[in-house]
């Protein structure tokens, strides 16, 4: 089984109608979906027919219900603490569909003495950054990571976000990362940038740089060549909110069936161009 741990919140996301106007008002169309990188995931695979389990944390309040109901409601594992309040993140997308998030990771990052059983069966676990960024959340990351690991499962991580992780340290973020070597390392082109990938990998870690509507390239280890693996081609991009969770989704689905990462990225791209015409990770 395929699990992903972090964020399961709510995406408020915000199409205004023209340029924000500072001190007064800009027309737009609000919509509230379900958002978090982890959960996307989770809920991309569940859509894809494999088996896939969220772990996480959200408030003991009716938002948090709600979204842990509608993941269930897409077919996932959910296993979650409640504690706390949910999370929030402001999505702002221009009419191009590039989005700006603020986010409130409220209760997501609060997770903490996550239960081992959580990962009882779990042949990969999959860690987006922003779950590995602060304790005590980290920390839980760290330790299901190991005890996935030890159990002769593997790990995988998404960069996420370049701004978080130019906040956090980069030299930080990369000795977390040979700490749990993964076995699959994701990220977008300015990530990548910022990380120095794929020379800055563990070894043995396979590498997949993603590029907006241009080929990924993934890098095998131990090759210092990459696989070009072209997009799938989108005719008019509203927003991109969630194409980069449906990517991994894509991605890590194939992977578990046994598909070579060259035609894992595929997958990737097919499942990522089915979220960018709708707001939020909607389709995902």
């Amino acid at each position: 089984m395929l699990a992903v741990l972090g964020d399961l919140v709510e995406d408020v996301v915000v199409w205004p109608a023209g340029p924000v106007e500072p001190g007064t008002d800009t027309p737009a169309r609000i919509f509230r979906r379900r958002g978090g990188s982890a959960a996307n995931v989770a809920a991309a695979v569940a859509g894809l027919g494999a088996p896939v389990r969220f772990l996480g944390r959200v408030g003991d309040d009716a938002t948090g219900r709600a979204l842990t109901a509608e993941l269930a409601g897409r077919g996932v594992d959910v296993r979650v603490q409640r504690r706390g309040s949910t999370g929030a993140v402001v999505v702002l997308v221009d009419p191009g569909g590039e989005r700006t998030m603020l986010p409130d990771r409220g209760a997501a990052a609060e997770l903490d003495d996550a239960d081992p059983a959580w990962v009882r069966g779990v042949a990969l676990l999959h860690l987006p950054a922003y779950g590995l960024l602060a304790d005590p959340c980290a920390g839980s990351a760290r330790a299901l990571a190991a005890r996935v690991r030890d159990d002769g499962g593997a790990v995988s991580v998404d960069a996420s976000s370049a701004a978080p992780l130019r906040t956090y340290g980069v030299r930080r973020f990369l000795d977390g990362l040979a700490a749990l070597a993964p076995a699959h390392l994701l990220a977008n082109a300015d990530e990548a940038g910022l990380l120095g990938l794929p020379d800055s990998a563990p070894d043995g870690t396979v590498v997949v740089v993603k590029d907006g509507p241009r080929p990924a390239r993934v890098y095998l280890p131990g090759t210092g060549t990459a696989v070009q693996v072209a997009a799938v081609p989108v005719p008019a991009v509203r927003d991109t909110t969630g194409a980069g969770d449906a990517f991994a989704a894509g991605y890590l689905a194939a992977i578990t069936r046994g598909a070579d990462p060259a035609a894992a990225a595929a997958d990737g791209h097919a499942t990522a161009a089915r979220v960018l015409h709708g707001p939020g990770a909607a389709g995902a």
